[in-house]
């Protein structure tokens, strides 16, 4: 149990921006969804048009809402006893979620992984099954799920996180053809992986052939998407589901690849553009564009309005 007061006193502390309308010493007990909401819990609303759905004996619950809901709650809805409005309450929400209810797991390198490194910083884990290979580099609090293989050169910077079953570091797909045969292309790369980063389950990111694959700081890589020799991933970019990006691509920094989309191989997607579901990008995209398609088209430039 907590109380709201100790709620406060941590966005106070992390100087996130809030109003607040109730009895700090409301007690809390949980968390919950608008879907299913709960007594004593805490809970957000995207959209304030949500809160007129909230039942009459849930109205004691903390709620966070967007600057603009405080006033565009139903009459009928004024008895909610702790509202807090803030500029982003997805954010603040989860922020809350984090600090007082997500339970921190010790780290730990699971004993029937085969970990040949030793180049492994303070705080990292490794969970059940994995392989890592000797030429790998992993910064401290790194973090990595079950039946993860990561060979080669390759570098993990620090608070990275990878999920379970990816694999990392492997041979691209490349091949020349010399009497009648295909000749496979050898790989010297590697995979650099800055800090901050997450790459998610069943994902597959290959080595470079000459220079490294790079991973540039908070990129965030969605489970199930396949990352070819040479790609190169910008700062603060999302890779989401499914999505598959071809050898030597570029995807400028803050990049949004949507679920499903292919970018072609060399092709670079610039900085802030956003590349639609299921697209297919065969030519070069502008930077601070949205484009979507098959081919990919630019509909319109990137306002923020996805």
């Amino acid at each position: 149990m907590i109380l709201a007061e100790e709620i406060l006193r941590f966005l106070d502390s992390e100087r996130y921006p809030y109003e607040w309308e109730g009895d700090r010493t409301f007690q809390i007990n949980g968390f919950c969804s608008l879907n299913h909401v709960k007594s004593g819990c805490i809970t957000w609303a995207k959209d304030e048009k949500r809160l007129n759905e909230i039942p009459e004996n849930s109205l004691g619950n903390l709620l966070i809402v967007g600057p603009r809901d405080m006033g565009s709650i139903g009459r009928e809805q004024r008895d909610i006893q702790n509202l807090l409005s803030c500029e982003d309450p997805k954010k603040t929400f989860f922020s809350i979620l984090k600090h007082f209810f997500a339970k921190q797991r010790e780290p730990e390198i699971c004993t029937d992984s085969v970990v040949l490194t030793k180049r492994i910083g303070e705080g990292v884990s490794i969970g059940h099954g994995c392989y890592i290979g000797k030429e790998v580099d992993i910064a401290s609090k790194v973090r990595i799920g079950n039946h993860v293989q990561i060979e080669g050169p390759v570098v993990i910077g620090y608070k990275s996180i990878i999920h379970s079953g990816t694999i990392i570091g492997t041979d691209g797909f490349g091949y020349f053809m010399e009497q009648d045969q295909y000749r496979k292309i050898p790989h010297f790369g590697g995979v650099w992986i800055g800090k901050y980063v997450e790459i998610g389950a069943n994902t597959c990111i290959d080595r470079g052939t000459l220079d490294d694959t790079m991973i540039e700081d908070g990129v965030k890589i969605d489970n199930l998407c396949h990352i070819a020799h040479n790609v190169q991933i910008g700062k603060n970019s999302l890779i989401i589901a499914c999505s598959l990006l071809g050898g030597s691509c570029r995807i400028g920094k803050g990049g949004y690849v949507a679920p499903g989309a292919i970018v072609k191989n060399q092709v670079t997607v610039g900085e802030n553009s956003v590349i639609g579901m299921g697209a297919v990008v065969t030519k070069d995209i502008r930077a601070g564009v949205i484009a979507a398609g098959i081919p990919a088209r630019v509909l319109r430039e990137n306002d923020g309005r996805l």
